[in-house]
């Protein structure tokens, strides 16, 4: 997916079936709700999900695509997470995708702001991770 020239790849050579969901202006349309911009799910072919309640062999993809503001995607993909929390049982992920990444969004100061620190815990729950990048995000195989 791409957006003013930020792009996310999710190279998939195991040929999985992956569902891509518009979140911002589509899933969650209300202005006042901070979101990020997609969802990838990874659905995992041998089990079905039922209750609409994602299944524990799924992966599922937040992506922001951003331009500097990494905590201000950071925050994005916390509350988004947050509010599919009723639907999430698989893997979570959180990726966001810079148009630059600057000295102040440098790996070492940002890894002790709290909003990252929060980010993570809530990943962590769900046995996945946060990563960045600048421009292009092809970092994911599955």
């Amino acid at each position: 997916m791409q957006e003013n020239k930020r792009k996310y790849i999710l190279n998939n050579l195991s040929a999985q079936q992956v569902c891509r969901i518009k979140i911002d202006g589509c899933v969650i349309d209300d202005e006042n709700q901070r979101k990020c911009d997609y969802l990838m799910i990874v659905c995992n072919t041998e089990k079905v999900a039922n209750d609409n309640n994602m299944d524990a062999g799924e992966k599922m993809y937040f992506i922001e695509l951003k331009g500097k503001d990494l905590i201000s995607a950071v925050e994005q993909l916390t509350q988004t997470i947050e509010y599919f929390k009723p639907q999430i049982i698989g893997t979570v992920f959180a990726r966001a995708v810079l148009s630059k990444v600057s000295k102040f969004n440098a790996p070492k100061s940002i890894e002790n702001d709290s909003r990252v620190k929060k980010l993570k815990s809530l990943l962590k729950k769900y046995g996945g991770n946060f990563e960045y990048g600048s421009v292009q995000f092809e970092k994911d195989k599955i």
